[in-house]
């Protein structure tokens, strides 16, 4: 079978731009770490651009890592570990994959020549659909035979763990208008949608700028499984500041969605084509899509060479770039290429 395209997790990508920001990160650590931010110089957080050679990092497809000075110590530093779980289904050995990380980013100091091992905070925001609070590695070998005399032997961490689901929208309400204040109201409403249109207004008050708003808007659309059509319709309805700037981003938002629908229709029309007419030349597949000839043209190269993934890369990199598909266009793309290239055999 094709390798499975790349489907859009608005949540990882929302969180990802969010903590990427220091300011927000800043506010981040200062609401819901006070005693770690009174001893980390949070003015000096810097993100950090970590490589590290692990598969296993894969078990977290949106991670931010920053670095600071300690206030007071000459030359002491603290790393934060910003990650994040969004899974309906909480994962039971969070723990490990998170050690895993850790001991990774360690690894990497230690490597480093010169260079002085620096703890490494993680701190776990989860914004699932069921109330869960992670295991440590401990807690889950209670039960094990002679538990008590092991434990003291296993390694063990304790999480900088939030849960969006013990956040009610009148304690978010008092935290200082901010960037912060918007992310945190979004992806904290996320399974109470119906909270996120009555708080319209103050969750936009803090995007203070385009990219802030894009992002928040394109996050509200994916996890509401709203049109931009419908949440226009919903706030045509609302009178509040920042309305025009919203109204402004959702049509700009609306202009995209429908170039990219388009786009996306005459790729499946490609392939389906290219299937049902093999012996269609490269040219007229192309004027007949609307797609560019070199592209097509490429796309037969690809098809005289052997192999699966080779193929379902090069629609995605040459048509689609930059594109998020739904799990539903993702299927949809993986029976259109095999189809292809069943019928090449």
């Amino acid at each position: 079978m094709p390798k499975q395209p790349q489907v859009y997790q608005p949540d990882d990508r929302y969180f990802q731009q969010v903590m990427s920001n220091p300011e927000v990160a800043k506010d981040y650590i200062k609401y819901f770490y006070p005693d770690i931010a009174s001893i980390a110089d949070l003015d000096t957080l810097n993100p950090q651009k970590v490589k590290l050679l692990s598969p296993h990092l894969k078990l977290f497809s949106a991670d931010v890592v920053y670095r600071c000075r300690l206030k007071a110590e000459k030359g002491a530093y603290l790393n934060f570990c910003l990650l994040f779980e969004h899974k309906s289904q909480p994962d039971e050995h969070v723990s490990v994959q998170v050690g895993l990380y850790i001991f990774l980013l360690m690894q990497d100091m230690v490597k480093q020549k010169g260079r002085k091992l620096e703890p490494v905070l993680p701190l776990l925001f989860y914004n699932g659909e069921k109330e869960w609070q992670p295991k440590t590695v401990r807690q889950l070998f209670q039960g094990f035979p002679h538990f008590e005399i092991l434990k003291s032997h296993l390694p063990d961490f304790e999480f900088l763990f939030e849960d969006a689901h013990r956040l009610p929208p009148g304690e978010l309400l008092k935290l200082e208008l901010s960037y912060f204040r918007t992310a945190l109201m979004s992806m904290a409403l996320k399974h109470r949608v119906d909270l996120i249109f009555q708080y319209f207004e103050v969750i936009f008050e803090g995007a203070s700028d385009k990219d802030e708003r894009l992002a928040t808007i394109t996050y509200i659309l994916g996890v509401a499984e709203r049109s931009a059509d419908e949440v226009m319709e919903a706030l045509d309805q609302k009178e509040f500041g920042t309305k025009s700037k919203v109204m402004s981003t959702l049509e700009q938002l609306l202009e995209k969605g429908q170039q990219v629908g388009k786009l996306k229709a005459r790729v499946f029309n490609l392939l389906k084509t290219s299937t049902r007419f093999p012996q269609m030349s490269a040219v007229d597949l192309a004027d007949f899509t609307e797609l560019e000839v070199e592209k097509v043209i490429g796309l037969f190269d690809q098809l005289a060479a052997p192999g699966q993934p080779e193929l379902l890369g090069y629609i995605q990199a040459q048509f689609l770039p930059e594109i998020k598909l739904s799990t539903e266009e993702s299927t949809k793309l993986n029976q259109l290429v095999a189809d292809l290239l069943d019928s090449r055999r």
